[in-house]
């Protein structure tokens, strides 16, 4: 028979595990969320061509970006908590209007805005789509210096979807903003983008080569997460 000081015990045993069972499980820190700002954001596309070298400009990047919970990028560190493996878990979706970019051209620019438009096949594909699936650091990461990653990613252009890698930095913008710049070099064909060559008048035709390089400088804003 139980001693009155060990029926205690178990009784008061029993009851937390009672409690514990019934209580709600605590859902999961969120993650912290930037989503991307209409101010501070450019993107360029370069190529060339047998005339001259072009480029087009855009002002907007829309989409989000998503880092484990209580991440801050702070300069100040050699390295960013969580880490497995050199890979930071994030979820990051960038999307660029194609009609946001427009020629530089001082000559018909909307002549180089309306090629670009019909070789990209915009009326049935209206956006540019970055999907990153895996950010790993570069290290050693220098103090003082933006975080520097090798990013990884599904690139979605004209209908036709690519794995495409690149470097990117991340830095932080004040207290709640970060920016992030990178560069991707790309083929048109790898897309199905048949390189424009057009005959304009006054200058005659011009070849533009398969290769071009997107450069961009995105500016996003810490926000609370959206509600599923």
């Amino acid at each position: 028979m139980k001693k009155p000081a060990d029926l205690s015990r178990s009784v008061c045993l029993a009851a937390a595990l009672l409690l514990a069972a019934s209580a709600p499980l605590r859902a999961a820190d969120p993650p912290v969320h930037y989503q991307a700002q209409p101010t501070n954001t450019t993107v360029a596309i370069q190529g060339t061509s047998t005339l001259h070298d072009w480029e087009m400009k855009g002002p907007l990047i829309g989409g989000f970006a998503d880092f484990p919970a209580g991440l801050t990028f702070d300069l100040s560190q050699t390295t960013l908590p969580g880490l497995k493996d050199g890979l930071l878990a994030a979820s990051v979706t960038a999307r660029i209007t194609v009609r946001s970019i427009h020629s530089e051209a001082d000559h018909l620019p909307e002549v180089m805005d309306h090629l670009m438009q019909d070789a990209m096949k915009e009326t049935n594909f209206h956006r540019i789509e970055y999907h990153v699936t895996a950010l790993k650091l570069q290290t050693p990461h220098v103090a003082g210096q933006p975080f520097a990653f090798d990013a990884t990613g599904d690139l979605a252009i004209a209908g036709v979807t690519n794995k495409v890698a690149f470097p990117v930095t991340i830095e932080p913008l004040g207290k709640n903003a970060i920016v992030i710049r990178g560069a991707a070099k790309l083929k048109m064909t790898d897309y199905k983008v048949p390189p424009p060559a057009p005959n304009i008048a006054g200058l005659g035709v011009m070849k533009c080569g398969d290769d071009v390089k997107i450069i961009f400088n995105w500016t996003l804003l810490q926000t609370a997460p959206k509600q599923p």
